[in-house]
């Protein structure tokens, strides 16, 4: 190949610019050449295939993986981020974006739309912008209240974010999402405030959520529960990956009872498996396990995540079952 420039200058250079993230003018200064010379040198670089520009974006499909999960999990519909980034903050942020452009390809007027807590929920609702006004929508919380400071568990406060977003109506659950006990949570759900949380979650058309881990028993931030000790116990025991809304699930996507379950003031079970549009977001490895208990529940329906966690989640399902991926 015949090039204006001799080869391993322009790799040189390429090298410097694009990998080492120097200026032009320092890569200049170090070779001694001009800075007019060394950005004609990485056009050419360009030109002969050195350099490849790649744009991977956030908001376009890796389709491969997304039809593969579709067909083994029975999917409505699967989004996955072409992404290298495995930062877990960054992560969230751009699996909430493709959120976003999801959401609103799904919602219509009139629509009753239920959602979880969570830190990718909380970015979602950050991010979002409706792309038309919609009206009579109708916004509700799927779990009671926790008593951790951080916003991303405030879900009244989201539902009143997203509510005035949207222009919609937002209810809110004034009540734990565990209680202290059976009689206790009886008391709350047959108020004239619950019994209509409890029509709205009969008749959901949308459902946004993210897929719970299972906390650390060492970290000092197991405050969700009441009762957590026993309660982590129980899930252990019972090997537990995860958790949709608070209602755990073991890795075959068998949702578990244990002695808290009759606590929580939450979307039954029955309710979330007939909402059409079950959108769950799940990013980071450390959703692996989880992700794919929730998958194997069936009650996902449209599956948002990035590159990374998808191959994971792959791999991890394909090695379960004695296969190679």
């Amino acid at each position: 190949m015949i090039t204006k420039y001799d080869m391993e200058l322009m790799a040189k250079v390429a090298q410097m610019y694009y990998m080492e993230n120097m200026k032009q003018e320092d890569i200049a200064r170090q070779l001694q050449i001009s800075r007019s010379l060394i950005s004609m040198i990485l056009a050419e670089a360009r030109e002969v295939g050195i350099v490849e520009i790649n744009v991977r974006n956030p908001l376009s499909n890796n389709d491969e993986l997304s039809q593969e999960l579709k067909a083994l999990f029975g999917l409505k519909d699967c989004f996955i981020v072409p992404t290298a980034v495995q930062d877990e903050s960054t992560l969230r942020k751009l699996v909430a974006q493709r959120a976003v452009a999801v959401f609103n390809q799904e919602i219509e007027e009139n629509n009753i739309v239920g959602m979880a807590w969570g830190r990718v929920i909380y970015q979602f609702i950050s991010y979002y912008k409706p792309e038309k006004a919609l009206k009579g929508i109708k916004l509700v919380p799927l779990i009671g209240g926790s008593n951790q400071s951080a916003p991303y568990f405030q879900i009244n406060e989201m539902i009143r974010v997203l509510g005035e977003k949207l222009d919609g109506q937002p209810y809110f659950i004034h009540a734990p999402a565990v209680t202290q006990s059976a009689e206790e949570k009886e008391l709350f759900m047959n108020s004239f405030s619950m019994q209509t949380i409890l029509e709205l979650w009969d008749n959901l058309d949308i459902v946004l959520c993210g897929i719970g881990t299972l906390p650390n028993p060492n970290k000092a931030d197991r405050q969700t529960y009441t009762g957590e000790d026993e309660l982590y116990k129980q899930l252990e025991k019972r090997k537990a990956v995860g958790d949709i809304i608070a209602r755990h699930m073991n890795i075959k996507g068998e949702f578990i009872y244990h002695e808290y379950s009759d606590r929580i003031i939450g979307i039954p079970l029955e309710m979330l498996k007939k909402t059409k549009k079950v959108i769950s977001i799940a990013t980071g490895m450390e959703k692996i396990y989880a992700a794919l208990g929730a998958l194997n529940s069936g009650v996902i329906k449209i599956f948002i995540s990035d590159e990374h966690t998808a191959k994971g989640i792959l791999q991890l399902y394909y090695s379960l079952q004695g296969k190679n991926k």
